[in-house]
């Protein structure tokens, strides 16, 4: 009868110790449901407060049977989902997450995680426990990650796990509150787990009904919710684990055949640069969608919709042409990446968006070259700091200066609701006339005027100019937004040759656009005369297209017509321009010779003939290019930073 009592009383203490344990737990996580942005959903926080809460207190009977015990493991492998959701996001970013679909996407994956431990173990306990631990990782070090980079953590950063160490010894790790919050409920938790009164012994062949419902779960919720990424959006639009995975398969980079240290140390004394014998002020301009829709086919419209930058072919000390490019309707920061850095889209995995993947220490960029040449280099962007990660990116390329619409006046002139191009080409203006004396200016500008929608409405500071006629007159009435646009930023083209002709200092001005628009796919079909499933990638490079010009205030020879791409024209314009060249810039232009044209979908060769790029490793001509892209990217301390830089 002792023995019973004694019995009874352990089992009431070790219930006790349970339901505060549980308590405790609560008290840890539910708060954290109230911060950052989650009280603006507050359904899906009540939400996941009760997915914690269920299996801490709808525990089974002492005598349960399968069916209740099968539940209570999936109520159990819910919440430690939700958990690592919550303790992560607080962890990481103080539950400030941009999209509300993005926490159920992010639920999903700790989900799906615990069901492969749940499968591996056969019991809930220990796949709980031991997913609990592996998060409680994950989470630290996207912390630290966070707090030092400002970037969260990558799979490249995983697998670049030496270096990240060799260079972490220059950080301290401070012990933070939210550290020590998120670690206890972590650890609580799984003593809150571990300490429940059932049996755990469940036969592993019935734990695959579980695994059935678990995994429907996360089929059927991420159709629902989608697992598309905008890349031009902040990693703080998304749940952590969900931005991690859904970036890792656009993350991994093969080594080039024929990568290593000797190998690169050939091409290095190869291509060794050459010095230039003009330093004038580069103004890059790189305009919002920017693009000439003939280029498809022609169309009727009241009148000439670019009738400035169109007269600018065979103008005097100009080059003009047409700039193939590795993105539509939006990825503007991947036409930036190949510019500044000359690497290409065409190396890398599809889709992928170097900004937030590859970009993580500072590499040498045009702005880095300029700056060591004495260049005052400035990045300008009317409109937000925190798009595509471009503070961090821009630091890490080397410019000086970077200013975001808070730069410009609060009443400075829009078209739309967006600062217009000639504003922001007033503020180059103001630029170049406070600069240093002698100090020669290199802006990167990125306009941003012309960004869609271009749905028609009752826009401030802004008249339709162009309208489509003929034919297609009244079908495509954003298509008249975009061309109407397009006239302004003609008009502000013409203010800008205008003002650096008067100059007196060697000037040069790199004008291009960015990407084609996204408007109305029908017009694109029409003009095709097929449909986006139906037509080749070759024929799909006509989207691709946009048109670009180099000017100068000094002699230099014109050209007409020239077909290039993005990756190449950074290199191509300061040859033309008489500036100094890497040996990069060398290499590329060598490459240029026999592939003049490159992006994500493929490349043409000299012959004009087309190339899918599933053979990109099988071009010669590409082959030092490749290897050389690889060491500039990832090749770390093996990088031989000087054959980036001109002499």
């Amino acid at each position: 009868m002792k023995e019973e009592t004694g019995a009874q009383k352990q089992g009431w203490q070790r219930t006790a110790v349970s339901v505060l344990l549980s308590a405790a737990v609560l008290a840890l996580v539910w708060p954290l449901l109230k911060k950052g942005t989650f009280p603006l959903w507050e359904l899906t926080g009540t939400l996941l407060g009760l997915l914690v809460l269920l299996p801490l207190v709808l525990r089974p009977r002492k005598a349960a049977k399968l069916p209740e015990l099968l539940v209570h493991d999936l109520l159990l492998l819910l919440s430690a989902s939700t958990v690592s959701l919550i303790l992560t996001e607080y962890a990481v970013k103080g539950m400030s997450i941009g999209m509300q679909k993005s926490i159920w996407q992010g639920l999903l994956c700790y989900l799906a995680v615990y069901l492969i431990l749940y499968l591996l173990c056969g019991r809930a306990h220990l796949a709980v426990c031991i997913g609990q631990g592996i998060f409680l990782v994950y989470l630290l070090i996207d912390h630290y990650v966070m707090l030092f980079r400002g970037t969260p953590v990558m799979l490249s950063d995983v697998l670049a796990l030496r270096t990240a160490l060799s260079v972490s010894g220059g950080y301290s790790a401070p012990v933070e509150l939210s550290v020590l919050h998120v670690a206890a409920a972590a650890v609580l938790f799984c003593a809150c787990v571990c300490l429940m009164r059932r049996k755990w012994r469940v036969g592993r062949l019935w734990t695959l009904p579980v695994a059935a419902v678990l995994a429907v779960c996360v089929f059927g919720g991420l159709q629902i919710t989608g697992t598309g990424i905008g890349f031009w959006q902040s990693s703080r639009s998304y749940s952590e684990l969900f931005y991690f995975l859904r970036c890792a398969a656009n993350t991994v980079v093969q080594k080039p055949e024929g990568y290593g240290a000797d190998r690169i140390g050939e091409i290095a004394a190869e291509y060794t640069g050459e010095a230039g014998v003009q330093q004038p002020n580069l103004i890059v301009v790189m305009n919002e969608s920017f693009a000439d829709l003939r280029v498809i086919e022609d169309f009727e419209t009241n009148e000439d919709y670019m009738p400035y930058v169109r007269s600018m072919a065979g103008m005097e000390n100009t080059i003009t042409g047409n700039l193939l490019v590795s993105t539509f309707g939006g990825g503007t920061a991947n036409t930036e990446f190949e510019f500044l850095t000359g690497d290409t889209i065409g190396f890398l995995p599809f889709s992928s968006s170097p900004y937030q993947m590859y970009i993580k220490q500072q590499m040498p960029s045009l702005a880095s070259r300029l700056a060591e040449q004495g260049y005052d280099t400035v990045a300008m962007h009317p409109y937000l700091a925190s798009s595509w990660n471009r503070e961090r990116v821009y630091e890490r390329f080397g410019f000086a200066r970077q200013l975001y619409e808070e730069d410009f006046a609060a009443d400075a002139e829009r078209v739309r609701y967006r600062i217009s191009d000639s504003e922001d080409y007033r503020k180059i203006y103001e630029l170049y006339e406070n600069k240093e004396p002698g100090k020669p200016l290199f802006m990167f500008n990125v306009t941003m005027q012309n960004h869609g929608g271009y749905e028609p409405a009752d826009y401030p500071n802004y008249e339709d100019r162009i309208w489509l006629t003929g034919e297609y007159e009244g079908q495509f009435p954003d298509v008249d937004v975009y061309l109407s646009l397009l006239r302004y930023s003609d008009d502000a083209v013409r203010e800008l040759i205008e003002y650096f002709s008067a100059v007196d200092e060697p000037t040069a001005i790199i004008f291009f656009g960015d990407h084609q628009p996204n408007v109305d796919s029908t017009f694109y079909d029409t003009l095709f005369g097929d449909t986006d499933e139906t037509r080749t990638r070759e024929s799909k490079q006509r989207k691709l297209q946009t048109p670009f010009f180099i000017w100068a205030n000094y002699d230099i020879e014109e050209e007409q017509g020239v077909q290039i791409s993005d990756n190449y024209l950074a290199a191509y314009a300061l040859d033309k321009l008489g500036c100094g060249l890497s040996g990069y810039d060398q290499l590329r232009l060598a490459a240029h010779e026999n592939v003049p044209r490159i992006n994500s979908y493929g490349y043409f060769t000299v012959d004009g003939a087309w190339h899918d790029a599933s053979t990109v490793g099988d071009e010669p001509a590409l082959s030092d290019y490749r290897i050389m892209q690889y060491a500039h990217l990832f090749g770390g301390k093996n990088r031989p930073d000087g054959f980036y830089n001109a002499p």
